[in-house]
């Protein structure tokens, strides 16, 4: 029995390093990226922004103009991520602008900030403290954002998915914002909780969508989305005001459960 209390001990020891919770600045992630190296963290906290829309490689895409166009700059991660059982103690940063209330009075161009992603995106079972946003992205690999915790403001509008998007047993405490959002291939919304708006608004699915047992305790708009054949709502749930109006499943006109 000693033995064997002997041994145990020496194997948690063993782990202790591997299960510890690290601090990792953003900054260093960033200069991984701008390397090209592979970014793979597990049981970290992720302090300061974590800006991708500044990187080495970002390129002016548009320029603006006196008709109020806005200026539009983008950089691209060209290896690929994965984040598990991590915090991000700041904002997570695919999109940003430079607009404010006061250019909005004077009417002053807009410059806008994005970041698309060439490799694959993993980031399970991590928490989000502050804003995740990911407008106007562009995936060319498959998307893991399973079990994830979202604080604040979830932003994936206009997003595009080219591969495999799952974001299955994930919670969404603050804005969930997929309108616009493009998913060329199938994707995943199981046991997902939506504790506030979940606005799916003209988001495009290609092909099947899996929201079993997904929870809406808000509202839920799907106004005017278009679902393929193959989605599936059983048993999900929804708790608040919903819209499916000129929602349609396979060509026809849907609504779960009869709303």
């Amino acid at each position: 029995m000693k033995t064997f209390v002997t041994s145990l001990l020496l194997t948690v020891v063993a782990l202790a390093p591997a299960l510890a919770q690290t601090t990792v600045d953003a900054k260093d992630i960033i200069a991984k990226i701008n390397r090209k190296e592979t970014v793979s963290y597990q049981n970290a906290t992720i302090t300061g922004d974590l800006d991708l829309t500044n990187l080495a490689n970002r390129k002016e895409v548009r320029e603006g103009s006196w008709k109020g166009d806005s200026r539009e700059f983008l950089s691209t991660v060209e290896s690929p991520i994965s984040f598990k059982n991590c915090t991000f103690k700041g904002k997570f940063l695919a999109y940003h602008t430079d607009e404010t209330e006061e250019r909005r009075l004077i009417n002053r161009n807009n410059t806008v900030y994005n970041a698309d992603f060439n490799e694959a995106v993993t980031i399970e079972n991590c928490t989000f403290d502050d804003d995740a946003t990911f407008k106007y992205s562009h995936f060319q690999q498959r998307a893991i954002f399973t079990g994830n915790t979202f604080r604040e403001i979830a932003l994936f509008k206009y997003a595009k998915f080219n591969n495999a998007a799952d974001f299955s047993g994930s919670t969404f405490r603050g804005y969930a914002d997929f309108k616009y959002t493009k998913f060329d291939e199938s994707s995943a919304f199981q046991k997902v909780v939506f504790e506030r708006n979940a606005d799916f608004k003209y988001t495009k699915f290609d092909e099947s969508v899996d929201f079993r047992q997904a929870r809406f305790t808000s509202s839920a708009d799907f106004k005017y989305t278009h679902l393929p054949r193959g989605t599936n709502f059983d048993d999900a749930r929804f708790e608040g005001s919903t819209d499916f109006k000129y929602t349609t499943l396979d060509g026809r006109k849907f609504s779960p459960n009869g709303r």
